[in-house]
């Protein structure tokens, strides 16, 4: 499992890229107000039951939460968020596509 200098900064990645409070995600999680201002000042923890909280209030999944790889930018996981609601077929011949298209002119 990762340490907790990952799940720290992993998780104030998704509070930071964020419109939320470290506070108002306490209080929309039923935590302590003060609870994520003492993670980020490393005198609290993050159990496995809260890390899931906040996993499935930012929809993403505990595997891409411990992937490094995985982006948590805003832009990154609002595109994830939309591709979960479009069909399969529509975004292997459509949406893919067309991010491949936007990918070769970046270059």
């Amino acid at each position: 499992m990762a340490n907790d200098s990952f799940i720290r900064k992993r998780l104030f990645e998704l509070i930071d890229n964020s419109d939320i409070t470290p506070t108002r995600l306490s209080e929309e999680l039923h935590l302590n107000k003060g609870y994520f201002a003492d993670v980020r000042r490393e005198k609290q923890s993050v159990p496995y039951d809260v890390l899931s909280q906040v996993c499935d209030y930012f929809h993403i999944t505990l595997s891409e939460f411990f992937d490094p790889d995985y982006s948590l930018r805003n832009t990154h996981r609002e595109i994830s968020l939309l591709c979960q609601q479009v069909s399969e077929d529509r975004l292997k011949n459509i949406i893919i596509p067309i991010l491949k298209l936007f990918a070769e002119k970046a270059d």
